[in-house]
């Protein structure tokens, strides 16, 4: 009950924009429900913790010199930002991260749901999402100040 009330109030402070990215998230999600892959790739346990590194420590740098070549500004990103709005890239990578953790996730059930298999791919692609919320952490940190 406690949770459905906190989600109800984060919800009445999205704008357009937030509601419509949330609308673009859970539309997504339902592909990969309803026709899950037959062929389920399995990966070793190197490929699906490459995407984590990879995404927490490639942004933080990819942020930066982007920063400082086209003058984009180090932000924390906010849900009702524009993520096509390219002066602040750490709200696309924001949406990017997002969209990878939910799409991931709706491959694992729905190849767990129709086939009765772990879908490795899609946990690696979930790791990426949250890699990049991690890189996008470490580059609030690491340069927000300068």
């Amino acid at each position: 009950m406690e949770a459905r009330k906190t989600l109800t109030k984060l919800m009445k402070n999205w704008n357009r924009t937030g509601k419509i990215k949330t609308g673009i998230l859970a539309i997504l999600f339902i592909p990969n429900l309803i026709f899950a892959s037959p062929v389920v790739p399995q990966l070793g346990l190197f490929l699906v913790l490459m995407p984590l590194l990879f995404g927490s420590f490639a942004l933080p740098l990819i942020v930066k010199v982007n920063s400082s070549f086209f003058g984009y500004k180090i932000e924390k990103p906010s849900w009702n930002a524009n993520p096509l709005r390219l002066n602040r890239p750490l709200v696309f990578f924001q949406f990017g991260a997002w969209f990878m953790i939910v799409s991931g996730t709706s491959m694992i059930l729905g190849s767990g749901i129709v086939y009765q298999v772990f879908h490795t791919f899609g946990l690696a692609t979930v790791m990426f999402g949250i890699g990049m919320l991690i890189g996008i952490t470490l580059t609030l940190k690491w340069f927000q100040n300068e």
